[in-house]
């Protein structure tokens, strides 16, 4: 397997565990009688409902980049494999689990409903989106692309078997599938409602019944639907041009914090503020950096691959950054934290490798801000603590959006207060 493809795969094991847990906390919330006895969530319940709905909304939205990772031209072609099909078919199936448990959970309870139907403006999360969700999932044209999805999985389980047997991840990919199967099952009621529509009968003549790229595709599709009013602009790739790429490379030093934004990109949604991400530089152009697919040392590859980066420096003795760079290597291998708890190091975020790196070294300490029900560090507070000279100073900064070439000057500052509206 490729690198791409192992995170791929890592992403949905880890993503089906986490879902697996919301499940959990999301049935013991609905056992409570107390918000249906007084007709109205207290402020803690509140809270708890919005971190719920934040992780879920983070987690299908990680799901949705693995099933759409590869582009429709390019799964269409003899380049897409069994394993492209299995993880994506996996992820897939995850993510209709998930929504059809809330169905299931919360159909008969319209206070929660009402809840679930806010709009979570700092999170990107829009109004009615409870049932945007579960419309998506209930439209037969839906299922029958899933039926044709599930017919070539079940065609060619024996070569999926096979394939297991030298592969781990593969292996813990086809029990996800396994145990939530039954999500994917259409019945034939369902799918005889959707072959009657002339729409639905223009899809299925559309999506070959064999064919690795064809099933990729049936996915793809389901899942543009379902969460298609996030998709932007699906072909865009992200990348710093070759001359600013360059001249980062000559000022970075093991220790300095990487902030970055890709436009159009759904790793955008659900985290605050226009600057969503950061990661450490390490030195000799790597990075230990939290991805979906958990915390990994990486080449400045990954950090690089975005529209606009803004680099800031800890104000620590040179002599402790080898103390902060070993601290960031021991978090590697663990999974993302799609709770955003701060208060667990089994489990990390982008910002909290940053956070549990530098933390007590010298005079390195950092107020956590509360957000969807958890003490967390943000991006943009990295950011700020820059602009007010506390523990970090700008280095360099590229935001096409408002310059041309890698500042580093005064103007850091102006283009700041104008991507972060102070």
């Amino acid at each position: 397997m490729s690198a791409h493809q192992q995170a791929a795969t890592q992403t949905v094991i880890q993503l089906a565990e986490h879902m697996t847990r919301l499940k959990t906390a999301a049935a013991s919330f609905s056992e409570s009688t107390a918000v249906r006895e007084r007709g109205y969530f207290s402020p803690s319940e509140d809270d708890q409902v919005v971190h719920l709905w934040v992780s879920y909304h983070m987690a299908r939205n990680a799901l949705y980049e693995v099933v759409t990772k590869h582009q429709q031209a390019e799964a269409k072609n003899a380049g897409a494999s069994l394993s492209d099909f299995v993880v994506a078919y996996a992820a897939a199936t995850v993510l209709v689990d998930a929504g059809r448990f809330l169905r299931e959970l919360f159909a008969d309870e319209p206070i929660i409903r009402r809840k679930l139907n806010e709009s979570y403006e700092l999170f990107g999360i829009a109004a009615n989106s409870f049932e945007a969700i579960q419309l998506s999932l209930s439209d037969p044209l839906h299922a029958i692309q899933l039926y044709q999805a599930r017919e070539f999985y079940d065609q060619n389980l024996a070569a999926l078997r096979d394939l297991a047997n030298g592969n781990t991840q593969i292996k813990q990919v086809l029990n996800v599938i396994d145990q939530l199967a039954g999500c994917l099952r259409v019945s034939a009621s369902s799918y005889a409602k959707a072959r009657a529509s002339d729409r639905a009968k223009q899809v299925v003549d559309r999506v070959v019944h064999k064919g690795i790229g064809q099933a990729i595709y049936a996915i793809q599709s389901c899942a543009s639907e379902w969460i298609g009013q996030l998709s932007t602009r699906p072909s865009h790739r992200p990348a710093l041009p070759d001359s600013v790429r360059s001249e980062l490379l000559d000022l970075l030093e093991p220790g300095d914090v990487l902030v970055t934004r890709k436009e159009h990109s759904l790793t955008n949604y659900f985290l605050p503020g226009y600057w969503p991400h950061a990661a450490l530089y390490i030195g000799n152009g790597r990075v230990v950096e939290a991805l979906a697919d958990g915390v990994h040392e990486r080449s400045v590859d990954s950090p690089f691959a975005v529209d606009a980066i803004a680099t800031i420096r800890p104000q620590v003795a040179s002599e402790q950054i080898e103390q902060v760079i070993q601290r960031a290597l021991t978090h590697v291998g663990k999974p993302y934290d799609f709770d955003f708890d701060f208060t667990r190091a089994d489990r990390m975020v982008c910002t909290e490798v940053i956070y549990r790196s530098y933390e007590g070294i010298g005079d390195m300490q950092f107020q956590l801000t509360r957000r969807a029900a958890r003490e967390t560090l943000s991006a943009e507070d990295l950011l700020m603590l820059a602009r007010n000279q506390q523990r970090f100073e700008h280095l360099a900064l590229f935001c096409p959006d408002h310059c041309n070439e890698l500042l580093r000057d005064h103007r850091i500052e102006s283009v700041l207060a104008a991507t972060m509206g102070t």
